[in-house]
């Protein structure tokens, strides 16, 4: 691995892994990819065993902490899973460290706004985020979870509370939300990498004012995929996405270097 700067592998979805310097740092990992007809009738939602292992096969051996960005089955349902297999400390809001110890995960680190956590070498800043609406409404929209059992349906994995994350390591700042938080950075406080999650119209709609105050090298649009695809079908885009209008908006504002990720390829960030 470069140690040139911060390595980043696209997973699928808002998924990512982040390396420096042998620690790594994993985002969303979803692989299992519950198929469309399957959540729109609510059936039985489960990780997918076979492809769990294979997603895991990209992975470092080690990862230090798991974030996630909201409790969405699409962004939760294989974390408990990994965090099984490999230790790490999952970072989730309330509604996600809840549903994750009641598949299991014996600990997990609650956090809200404004916390800080220092993991090895890495700074993780917790920003509030919000959640595009589909179709005019934020889908499974709780903020506290039902009940005491495991998450059985598509439902049970509520949306919680939604989070962004601002990750330094290495000198290089990297900003991650899954679809756009009115919470930005504090003036003057560039960003080397922006992954900004594009699936929904909300999203897009404010990218312009998100170029503009996070003003960053680069930028990286998440959640592009059609995530009900299995990982090994390849890269399709989603059915509601709309890359040539985020290339555009992109363009325009002349904020950062759009860049698009395939799956398990990494990418090293450049340093300045």
């Amino acid at each position: 691995m470069s140690r040139d700067g911060v390595q980043v592998t696209y997973l699928g979805t808002n998924g990512y892994q982040f390396e420096f310097n042998n620690h790594a740092l994993l985002v969303d990992p979803y692989f299992s990819r519950a198929d469309l007809l399957n959540i729109a009738l609510g059936s039985r939602l489960l990780p997918n065993a076979a492809r769990v292992t294979e997603g895991m096969r990209h992975l470092a051996p080690n990862p230090e902490a798991i974030l996630v960005t909201h409790s969405h089955f699409d962004h939760l349902l294989d974390a408990p899973t990994i965090v099984s297999r490999t230790h790490a400390r999952l970072i989730g809001s309330v509604s996600a460290v809840d549903l994750a110890k009641r598949e299991g995960v014996p600990g997990g680190d609650a956090v809200t706004s404004g916390d800080v956590r220092r993991i090895g070498p890495w700074t993780i800043r917790v920003l509030a985020a919000t959640h595009d609406r589909l179709f005019g409404k934020v889908p499974f929209d709780h903020r506290e979870t039902n009940g005491s059992g495991p998450p059985q349906h598509p439902a049970d994995w509520i949306c919680g509370e939604p989070l962004a994350f601002f990750i330094e390591v290495g000198g290089q700042r990297i900003y991650i939300d899954s679809g756009g938080t009115p919470e930005l950075l504090p003036p003057r406080e560039r960003v080397d990498l922006a992954i900004l999650g594009m699936a929904l119209p909300d999203s897009r709609a404010r990218l312009p004012a998100a170029l503009e105050h996070l003003q960053p090298r680069y930028v990286l649009p998440s959640h592009q995929d059609n995530f009900f695809r299995p990982l090994n079908l390849g890269f399709q885009f989603g059915p509601l996405t709309d890359f040539p209008r985020v290339r555009h908006d992109c363009e325009q504002a002349n904020r950062g270097r759009l860049i698009l990720l395939d799956y398990f390829r990494p990418w090293t960030l450049p340093r300045k």
